[in-house]
């Protein structure tokens, strides 16, 4: 375009040489103009371009020196390596996934018909092993009883020893009993044992210590670690001595299971014994005899939870003469019976798992005091889950 004008101006001008010059000092002056415009209109195209050269500069030195000597038509270090990827994410898709088993849906009704065969079949079983199978072992080989059940067989023997049976004593002849040795100032004790005490009592002469272990793992929470043979001797010492013993009515294997296999091992007379409820002080509770029991008298308080009772007990009117907090055990007995010795009381309640039967007992019998084993039910009381 440029040389056509250039030959018009000539054509039309003569083609001398002072046209020419004017129209190459136009031809430049267009020019700088055109870039004057341009950079003022766009003042951030320049330094979008000079930002956009470093950068690739700065690439290029990063993908070293490899990519400049590449073939032509090769692909840069970058998009050899964004092809790697790919290839890798695609073998991963379309290898071969190991199947998810399906878990088999069971209809609700189905599980009950289980369970129901199931517990059938135990109680059939354990109904033999527990009855029939005694019962078959007094049978001689060569005879047959009658079609006789077998509870009818147990109704009859039971009718022989029935003349054995041993009452409990009840909660309002205890109460009774307590108030007048308050009265007379004479020592009275209440223990009682629960599956802690009778799993105590019984590691290493009725069962072993292993077993004992496995079913009473919270026996190091009430105070003893088995094995432990000395204070074993000095719990059953404490249950021979103590006025009333408390003992479990559950027939199971740790509760009334456990004792009188326990007594007969340590020598212990059923007869001669004064046996309660080992529940005995809920009942004292519940029938409010125990704020009565405590009503006018000086009430010592020992435990870890000793604190808190006496606050409950001193707002129903009771006098609280001294607190025994905590008891670490039954190493730590004979340094709350020596704190013990120290205070003016007639009454001590005694909240202190297994050490308790072993202190309520030594506080009547060293110190002619009445006291009570009160057990859990001092925390039920101190947290306001149980009426005194």
């Amino acid at each position: 375009m440029k040389k056509r004008l250039s030959g018009m101006l000539t054509t039309g001008f003569g083609g001398n040489e002072s046209n020419l010059a004017l129209i190459g000092k136009e031809d430049d002056v267009m020019k700088r103009t055109s870039q004057a415009s341009t950079s003022a209109s766009h003042p951030s195209d320049a330094v979008l371009v000079h930002a956009h050269r470093k950068k690739q500069s700065t690439r290029s030195h990063s993908q070293g020196a490899s990519d400049a000597r590449l073939k032509p038509g090769a692909r840069p270090l970058r998009s050899r390596r964004r092809l790697k990827r790919g290839k890798k994410k695609w073998r991963r898709a379309m290898r071969p996934r190991k199947p998810v088993p399906l878990q088999p849906v069971i209809a609700p009704d189905i599980v009950e018909a289980e369970r129901s065969i199931a517990y059938e079949d135990g109680f059939r079983k354990g109904k033999y092993e527990g009855g029939e199978a005694v019962l078959a072992g007094l049978i001689p080989e060569d005879h047959i009883l009658p079609d006789i059940p077998v509870e009818h067989v147990i109704a009859l023997g039971f009718e022989q020893v029935k003349h054995l049976l041993k009452p409990l004593v009840d909660p309002q002849t205890i109460l009774a009993e307590m108030i007048q040795a308050l009265d007379e100032q004479r020592p009275m004790s209440l223990v009682r044992l629960g599956d802690g005490e009778l799993l105590a009592l019984a590691h290493d002469r009725v069962l072993s210590s292993a077993l004992v272990q496995r079913e009473g793992p919270f026996l190091p929470y009430s105070g003893i670690e088995v094995p432990d043979h000395e204070y074993r001797e000095q719990l059953a010492e404490s249950v021979r001595k103590a006025t009333f013993v408390g003992i479990p009515t559950a027939k199971t294997p740790n509760f009334q299971g456990l004792v009188h296999p326990l007594l007969r091992s340590y020598g212990m007379s059923v007869a001669a014994m004064r046996l309660t409820y080992s529940t005995v002080n809920y009942m004292l509770a519940q029938q409010g005899a125990l704020l009565r029991l405590m009503q006018g008298r000086r009430v010592l308080v020992i435990g870890n939870v000793a604190e808190e009772l006496s606050q409950v007990l001193q707002q129903h009117g009771i006098a609280v003469a001294g607190l025994i907090t905590p008891v670490i055990g039954v190493r730590d007995i004979a340094r709350v019976m020596q704190e013990a010795r120290s205070y003016q009381y007639d009454f001590a309640l005694v909240a202190a798992g297994i050490p308790a039967v072993i202190l309520a007992e030594r506080i009547a019998s060293q110190y002619g005091k009445v006291a009570i084993d009160f057990g859990h039910l001092a925390n039920k009381i101190a947290s306001r889950e149980h009426p005194l």
